[in-house]
């Protein structure tokens, strides 16, 4: 059986991209399938990205979200009705940068606390306007005004943050739940002088860009786990 040919993640290499074309390569119940995309696809806590594909006849198509297909080489754009849209078409995409760009800033401040919380993370999410991420820590002397108080130097240093690709040889050097195959790349990103890890999320260029983002709580799970909520107060689905 042929491995079918992966969608070019053009989220991976720009981040900031919010627009462009592509070819439709396959209509299927799971969504349309792209050669390319500047769509994120749901994975690492992060949610699949929401916006338009425009056809060359003028009609849009709502995406309502964005998830890998089993195998997770080949993308899908889920759209209530495809209309007459078929393999070999052009579209235009756009997404709904507004809420992306709120998931960025969100998953790099969750990178911002694994640095700053020594301990292993059990689980996170995100979300437009609040995120949380779960950390095993059975006794905690953690405060929220302490960490609150790391994180806000964190952004006003507005350190960079960039991310690479890496030889999948040095994925021991991290904690990872699948190794990558011979011959495959790991992608990093990176917090100048802060953090580094293996994550296939889109971020910001700089810290800085959190500007706004706080710790609203920390609270026990369960006996092993602590959560801390986070809140965006400069998004309008902000909920504390």
């Amino acid at each position: 059986m042929n491995t079918p040919t992966p969608t070019r993640r053009r989220f991976e290499q720009n981040a900031y991209r919010r627009d462009g074309q592509a070819r439709v390569v396959a209509v299927t119940e799971r969504g349309i399938v792209l050669d390319e995309t500047c769509f994120y696809a749901e994975g690492g806590g992060q949610p699949g990205d929401t916006g338009a594909l425009h056809t060359a006849t003028g009609a849009t198509l709502w995406v309502t979200d964005t998830r890998y297909l089993p195998g997770r080489l080949r993308i899908g754009h889920q759209v209530p009705d495809p209309g007459g849209l078929q393999a070999g078409d052009t579209v235009t995409l756009a997404i709904d940068w507004p809420r992306r760009y709120r998931h960025m800033r969100m998953h790099t401040a969750l990178h911002v606390l694994c640095a700053l919380v020594d301990a292993p993370v059990t689980g996170c999410a995100i979300h437009a306007g609040r995120g949380r991420i779960d950390f095993d820590l059975p006794e905690s002397g953690l405060r929220r005004e302490d960490l609150d108080a790391a994180l806000q130097r964190v952004i006003g240093d507005n350190r960079a943050v960039h991310a690479g690709e890496e030889d999948g040889a040095r994925g021991g050097e991290y904690t990872l739940r699948a190794a990558p195959g011979e011959g495959e790349t790991l992608r990093v990103v990176t917090i100048d002088g802060l953090d580094r890890q293996p994550c296939g999320g889109t971020h910001v260029r700089a810290t800085g860009e959190l500007a706004g983002i706080r710790i609203a709580r920390i609270h026990k799970k369960s006996r092993r786990a602590r959560r801390v909520v986070l809140i965006d107060e400069t998004a309008p689905e902000a909920v504390e």
